[in-house]
């Protein structure tokens, strides 16, 4: 396996993994931004040795997250700098967050460090092939963000800078699904991520009420905010794309 790239011409917005009016812009030749300072696909062959992976993503400094996929199993996992290392969701499962100190140990500036096989959550396993996808913070593109449960009519801020059009949100502390948000269905439909059921209708979970590009909003169903419990929230925008008021490249 092989993961190398050149890089090719800076852009203004990349919608559906990102992009809304504005995104992504640059100010010169010194701050252009391209597709490979924001996102990464990285494939490997697990080892049960710790190591870094680079692939120039500046996780650290910047925040992110990588979502982790064995090429020949069915499972996954998903780590964030908001949530820290070592903790992980299954994006397959209604799991609750779980703790592996041999999985993702590190963020790093220039991509992610392993350790030494697994426990539980499946990156480094001797022999196993691997993909991940590594998704940056950057306005016009990625944000994650977590918060508690209150269940109340609220809003949530975002630091996307453009309307989200893609919105997975998981309950870390109960064994709830990954309850989705997409653009095309809007403020009064969900579906959920690890199951192949249809869209629902549910005023409370999005309050019926679209996103923007500073908050989204989430009504009194357990799924998105019940009471006391964490949640963590991924936010790729694309969601003002058909405004026509952002050049970008439009991925539905």
């Amino acid at each position: 396996m092989t993961n190398s790239h050149v890089k090719q011409s800076p852009f203004v917005g990349y919608a559906g993994f990102g992009g809304g009016a504005g995104a992504l812009s640059y100010k010169s030749a010194a701050t252009k931004t391209y597709v490979d300072d924001v996102f990464s696909t990285y494939l490997y062959s697990g080892n049960d040795t710790p190591r870094s992976i680079t692939n120039s993503i500046d996780n650290s400094t910047e925040g992110g997250m990588v979502w982790f996929k064995p090429r020949g199993a069915d499972t996954s996992s998903l780590f964030d700098t908001e949530r820290g290392a070592t903790k992980w969701l299954a994006s397959s499962t209604n799991a609750v967050q779980a703790t592996d100190t041999d999985s993702l140990t590190a963020f790093n500036d220039t991509g992610f460090s392993l350790g030494s096989g697994y426990t539980v959550a499946p990156v480094n396993g001797g022999g196993t092939t691997m993909s991940s996808w590594n998704f940056r913070k950057a306005p016009g593109f990625f944000d994650v963000v977590t918060y508690t449960g209150n269940s109340s009519n609220r809003t949530i801020a975002h630091s996307l800078g453009s309307v989200p059009g893609l919105i997975l949100i998981k309950n870390i502390d109960a064994g709830a699904g990954w309850m989705v948000y997409h653009r095309s269905t809007g403020g009064g439909k969900y579906l959920h991520l690890n199951t192949n059921e249809a869209v629902k209708t549910h005023s409370s979970v999005w309050n019926d009420t679209a996103p923007t590009s500073s908050v989204f909003s989430l009504g009194t169903d357990g799924w998105v905010n019940n009471n006391g419990d964490d949640f963590v929230a991924y936010l790729f925008a694309g969601g003002d794309v058909a405004a026509g008021t952002s050049a970008n490249i439009d991925i539905t």
